[in-house]
């Protein structure tokens, strides 16, 4: 679900602020299975779950490879001591790390809403668990009586 809109829209953005929107609707999906693990809403098959979220760890740990990257681009060097030189230092700057709108804070976001939605595949799987192991004591109790 999230990550086909993942792809799609992250694909899709112009620039740094279309980016900032991607990465706010796919916060708003985590938001949404959040609430429906929260209200009993979404249970997953603990298999399917695990495989799932391991895929979206192993995303989030490429996405963090170009965090580091983009780290990086706040130290950029051979631009001389010209004014020029400096100012256009400080442009690589802003674009690399600039509050949350950077490339490494956009980055850093997406990593962390990949690791989320892990989270919560995982916490989907729990709850199926629990029902499964809820039913299976009812019908224990039924076949007593």
């Amino acid at each position: 679900m999230a990550d086909a809109h993942m792809a799609g829209s992250l694909g899709d953005a112009v620039g740094f602020a279309g980016a900032g929107a991607a990465l706010g609707a796919i916060r708003q999906e985590n938001n949404q299975l959040s609430q429906q693990i929260s209200a009993g809403r979404l249970r997953m098959n603990p298999e399917s779950a695990n495989k799932a979220a391991a895929v979206y760890e192993r995303m989030a740990e490429d996405v963090d490879d170009l965090v580091q990257k983009a780290d990086a681009l706040v130290r950029v060097e051979g631009l001389g001591d010209y004014n020029s030189g400096q100012q256009l230092a400080q442009k690589f700057v802003l674009k690399a790390k600039n509050g949350s709108t950077g490339a490494a804070d956009l980055l850093g976001q997406l990593r962390d809403e990949l690791l989320r939605k892990a989270d919560l595949l995982r916490e989907a799987a729990k709850d199926y668990i629990a029902t499964d192991e809820q039913i299976a004591e009812d019908l224990q109790r039924g076949s007593q009586a």
